[in-house]
């Protein structure tokens, strides 16, 4: 994927060259998930529901208008992500688990463009990458394995969320994440002059689950796999830009 993107941003710069440049301020919507997968020693653990983490994203825009019908458009995005998701084995332990990512986030949208009444139509598919600058969480605990004559044991925590390794040994309440998260957008958007209109769809390609300083732990990530998806509706102006897109 890091090739792809790396391949994608030259040709984003070769077409800069010839492009009819506008730049703008985007702000947006998210409605945002979790997506979790067990397996190894946590097969027999299960998402029993989900619900959505609602967030925003603010940044700018950077539309190169190569011919009438495309155009590349990167953004630079302040991005809150994440979910709530409550999970649970078959001997009744549960847990519900709030995640709050903030990311800085890269899309490169492709896009295409198709008159329609006073603007235009926009349909585009994006490469995003991200990097996780921090975040914070909450974890409630219930469990029936522990405690004297089935006596049910809750346990609350909350902290921050962090981006380096899990540390050897580590103990606190402090949790941790995969800083880099690679994913792919697509959507459609309605253009009048220099206003643009947009919903989309994400859909998260890389595991949210830390990487671990400890080999055996890190032997082991891929027991717990948790994705980002949802969808953000869009609203960017694009200064300078009084023609329809």
């Amino acid at each position: 994927m890091k090739k792809v993107y790396t391949s994608l941003c030259l040709l984003l710069a070769a077409s800069a060259l010839q492009a009819q440049v506008t730049i703008g301020p985007k702000v947006g919507l998210n409605v945002n998930y979790e997506s979790y997968e067990f397996s190894g020693d946590l097969s027999n653990t299960r998402v029993q529901s989900r619900t959505a983490k609602v967030g925003y994203q603010a940044g700018v825009a950077i539309n190169l208008k190569t011919s009438d019908y495309f155009s590349i458009r990167p953004e630079v995005l302040y991005n809150i992500m994440g979910g709530d998701t409550q999970y649970g084995d078959d001997e009744g332990n549960t847990k519900v688990l709030k995640n709050r990512y903030d990311y800085l986030s890269i899309p490169l949208n492709f896009v295409a463009t198709f008159e329609a009444g006073p603007g235009k139509i926009n349909v585009f598919v994006a490469p995003q990458f991200s990097l996780g600058l921090g975040g914070k969480y909450t974890s409630n605990t219930d469990s029936s394995a522990v405690g004297f004559f089935g006596v049910r044991r809750r346990e609350d925590r909350s902290g921050t969320l962090q981006t380096s390794d899990v540390p050897d040994n580590y103990t606190g309440t402090n949790k941790y994440f995969n800083q880099i998260n690679w994913g792919i957008n697509y959507g459609v958007g309605y253009q009048v002059k220099g206003l643009l209109f947009t919903g989309q769809y994400h859909m998260g390609l890389s595991n949210n689950e830390p990487h671990y300083s400890n080999p055996d732990q890190e032997a082991h990530r891929g027991n717990v796999v948790t994705k980002n998806y949802g969808f953000t509706v869009g609203l960017t102006y694009f200064f300078g830009d009084t023609k329809d897109e």
